[in-house]
């Protein structure tokens, strides 16, 4: 089939813009829209829902983000209307489940995707004991779906041989696409000396954001930025109370984030969970230098890795940050623009590469029929309609 002839369906629990697997597949789509005949995205939104979208309730211990049900007729009559040639769900999740669910009813091709090292993130949460009951059940739901679905799609190379070892039939490494506004928007020249430093993304534990306030608290000779929200807000809020060199945005816009990175000239990941970095990318689109630790997905990506300053073991952001400081601002410059060449690279193979796995998952024969065993499709139904009576 002809790439330009298909119609494909993300069904996706992240809510739209608000972390990276959201922004992953808002990005995504935005740019298959030139590639297919049609493509369509469900995914929660705090300012305009998706009529797919019911009722919600908040995440424990994260008051920041919500658990949002579908609407399970409305999206089994939007698969009708449609008639997708493929179906693309990320990961363990309410909406990827009935998504899951009808395509394997209707006999309709499933790509999913593995953006998420969940067993590292629940132990990090709930400790051990916990963790092995919460790990375990996800597992089970990934392997679900990776042994009903035709494709599994990651983002990094080491995730591959997880993705084949939990019965991912076709496992695919796909890269990274970027809103528009980091690639259309004029580049503004880096500064010669570094003056400014950010960090833009969640404030939650995997994100080691006590790092970076750390070497806030060490620098006062240089003026820092957080941009983001989270289960860590107030301990960055407690944090700007007390520094003079440290800004505190909350949860921006893209063109805002564009914004800061444009002002800034260092961004820093010291995520010690990453399992790709989107916005490493985006500061490298900008033209801007990038401080990542070996945690982090994106610097298994060679031509990414080499427009990046990784950590070395043992070395700490403060010393990551002299290394780069100590370098001459020509040297600077040009790693820069190399790593703005290479994510423009990224963007552009990302978008060829998903219209190519979407073309041949279509042309491949659906799985033997796995639906989800029926008791837990009707417990999901059940807290679906208990949350939705629980809100009018």
């Amino acid at each position: 089939m002809d790439t330009k002839e298909l119609r494909i369906l993300f069904v996706v629990d992240a809510i739209k813009g608000r972390n990276g697997v959201g922004a992953y597949f808002q990005d995504l789509v935005s740019h298959l829209k030139d590639h297919v005949a049609q493509v369509e995205l469900v995914q929660p939104c705090m300012e305009e829902p998706h009529p797919c979208q019911g009722a919600s309730m908040p995440i424990p211990g994260d008051p920041t983000q919500r658990l949002f049900f579908p609407k399970v007729r409305e999206l089994s009559a939007l698969v009708w209307e449609m008639k997708p040639h493929v179906i693309v769900i990320p990961g363990p999740g309410i909406f990827s489940m009935i998504g899951y669910w009808i395509a394997r009813k209707w006999g309709i091709p499933v790509c999913v995707t593995f953006q998420t090292d969940y067993n590292r993130l629940v132990e990090l949460y709930w400790g051990r004991r916990l963790a092995r009951l919460a790990g375990g059940l996800l597992n089970w739901v990934n392997r679900t779906l990776f042994q009903g679905s035709e494709t599994a799609a990651t983002i990094c190379e080491s995730m591959i041989a997880q993705a084949r070892a939990a019965g991912a039939r076709n496992p695919q490494l796909v890269g990274t696409p970027l809103a528009r506004e980091f690639v259309n928007t004029p580049v503004t020249r880096l500064h010669d000396s570094v003056r400014r430093v950010c960090y833009v993304g969640r404030l939650a534990a995997e994100k080691n954001i006590e790092s970076f306030l750390a070497l806030a608290a060490s620098r006062p000779d240089l003026q820092f930025e957080v941009a983001g929200d989270g289960p860590l807000r107030s301990k960055v809020e407690q944090a700007c109370k007390g520094s003079a060199n440290l800004t505190f945005h909350g949860w921006c816009s893209r063109q805002q984030v564009v914004e800061i990175l444009d002002r800034c000239q260092v961004l820093v990941l010291p995520s010690s969970v990453e399992a790709f970095g989107t916005v490493a990318l985006e500061a490298m689109a900008r033209e801007r230098l990038v401080i990542t630790t070996p945690a982090c997905g994106i610097n298994e990506w060679p031509a990414l890795a080499a427009g990046l300053w990784i950590m070395e073991p043992m070395e700490s952001l403060n010393q990551t940050l002299d290394r780069l400081q100590s370098l001459s601002p020509v040297v600077r410059d040009l790693k820069a623009k190399q790593a703005r060449q290479a994510a423009l690279g990224m963007n552009r193979d990302a978008i060829e590469h998903w219209a190519g796995v979407l073309g041949q998952c279509a042309q491949m024969a659906p799985a033997a029929n796995r639906s989800l065993p029926s008791p837990t499709l009707a417990l999901l139904r059940r807290l679906s309609s208990n949350y939705a009576r629980s809100a009018l």
